[in-house]
């Protein structure tokens, strides 16, 4: 069974424990070296006087100096002012009856000269007693003496013992201190703050003076919640515009639907006149036409909206797509009384695109034109490359778009004012032509310096 979270140790805890654990063994093992150099002693036979010998005032040697050593199969030899021997106690092994300094002080750092015997010497009145031991003589041996550790008083092991009690509770408590500052309020305020996020509050910002790794922490939380909060901002908006857009629709609908309900009836029950029943025909049709326009447009804006909705790019040539719209254009707008200005590259422009999309990018933008240019009697398109990417722009020299209406005119159903005439649009042609070129990695931008002027930018493709 899975434990819940609050049966976990906190990684506050987890600190403390582990360094808890960490300073016991490490008391441990200097405990135990302790021990090994202090406590464990040397052992040596005590039948004798070893290294040196005790003499008597005339300079002989008491007993039980000399039977030891000899005991042992050692010798003592007696040395005069020279360094000749004068005088030797056991069976002496060697043959050297004069020594020197020199020879004395190499014999013994090397065993007397072998590595059969030690050598140890002694001053005397009037000269040196050397004492040799035979190397296999004794052995050393290690006891155990608690009490060779604590010489200065038989309390002092308490009392050290209890210092050391007190030593690692203040380096603990210091520890802590120093933990609980540097880790655990920070993290206790990190989780403080995911919890007024996770409640609903908004521009939650994190503000603490503290470690590098948790300042880049706090950053990291900081911008997440802006971009929370942007987001939800932008949720926001998209709900109000969808619900906006609904209305609209709804409104934009229900009078061509009456229209066509009221034409309906009335031929239905034989109230038109034969000669205007074509008229009422047409009508029914033009209006059925508009609605399916809507939904058409209104279909192809949520799928720009959408995620999840992927675009068909293939290699395009912008060129030909462009030169084809015009020439569908080409005539519905000079019989409305426009010049028709056409500026396309005989050559082919590829560019990765959606062709059905960018041609209803095209057609909206001369559509719309056409429709709201009521003062001036030019339209003109152009196509350009410039540094890898492709321009295309559509203007007119109709009167500019007001100051106000720029900062909402690519939203849906936004329509133009006073002489660009309402009749007709649906307010979604700018809005899906910048949203498809969005999805397409371009832009759609507006320039109303003289006229208006809509450019379209996209990325070129290399011909192969």
């Amino acid at each position: 069974m899975k434990k819940k979270t609050s049966e976990k140790i906190s990684i506050f805890w987890k600190l403390i424990i582990s360094y808890i654990v960490f300073s016991f063994f490490a008391v441990l093992i200097v405990i135990a070296v302790g021990i090994t150099t202090l406590v464990f002693q040397v052992y040596i036979p005590q039948n004798f006087e070893f290294p040196g010998i005790a003499s008597g005032k005339n300079g002989e040697i008491l007993y039980p100096g000399a039977e030891g050593v000899k005991t042992l199969g050692g010798w003592i030899e007696e040395l005069d002012e020279d360094y000749r021997v004068c005088r030797i106690y056991g069976e002496k092994k060697t043959d050297t009856m004069q020594y020197t300094p020199e020879l004395l002080l190499e014999w013994t750092d090397l065993k007397a000269g072998n590595e059969q015997y030690y050598l140890y010497w002694q001053r005397k009145k009037g000269g040196i007693y050397l004492i040799f031991y035979p190397v296999n003589a004794y052995t050393i041996s290690y006891n155990f003496d608690i009490d060779s550790m604590f010489v200065f008083s038989p309390n002092i092991g308490k009392r050290m013992g209890l210092l050391l009690v007190v030593l690692l509770s203040a380096d603990i408590f210091f520890v802590s201190l120093y933990i609980s500052r540097k880790i655990h309020k920070p993290l206790r305020n990190l989780i403080s703050g995911m919890k007024r996020v996770e409640q609903g509050e908004e521009k939650v910002a994190l503000s603490m003076q503290t470690e590098k790794e948790f300042v880049e922490i706090q950053e990291a939380f900081n911008r997440m919640t802006k971009e929370l909060y942007a987001q939800k901002t932008e949720n926001e908006k998209m709900s109000q515009s969808r619900s906006r857009m609904l209305l609209e629709l709804s409104h934009d609908i229900k009078t061509p639907v009456a229209t066509i309900k009221s034409y309906a009836f009335a031929l239905q029950e034989g109230m038109v006149p034969e000669a205007e029943k074509e008229k009422y025909y047409r009508t029914i049709a033009l209006k059925a036409d508009r609605v399916d326009q809507m939904a058409a447009d209104l279909f192809t804006m949520l799928k720009m909206e959408s995620a999840d909705y992927v675009l068909e790019l293939k290699k395009t040539d912008i060129a030909e797509l462009t030169r084809r719209v015009c020439a569908e254009f080409y005539e519905e707008v000079t019989e409305a009384g426009f010049t028709f200005l056409i500026e396309i590259p005989e050559r082919p422009v590829y560019v990765n695109g959606d062709e059905a999309l960018l041609s209803r990018v095209i057609s909206n933008l001369l559509t719309n034109a056409k429709k709201y240019n009521r003062t001036g009697n030019i339209i003109q398109i152009c196509l350009e490359e410039q540094e890898g990417a492709v321009h295309l722009w559509v203007k007119d020299d109709g009167e500019p778009i007001s100051e106000e209406l720029r900062n909402r005119m690519f939203t849906a159903f936004v329509r133009g004012e006073s002489t660009r005439s309402t009749k007709g649009g649906t307010g979604l042609g700018l809005a899906i032509a910048k949203a498809v070129m969005e999805k397409h990695g371009g832009n759609l931008i507006y320039c109303g310096e003289q006229g208006n002027k809509f450019e379209i930018h996209i990325a070129k493709v290399q011909p192969l």
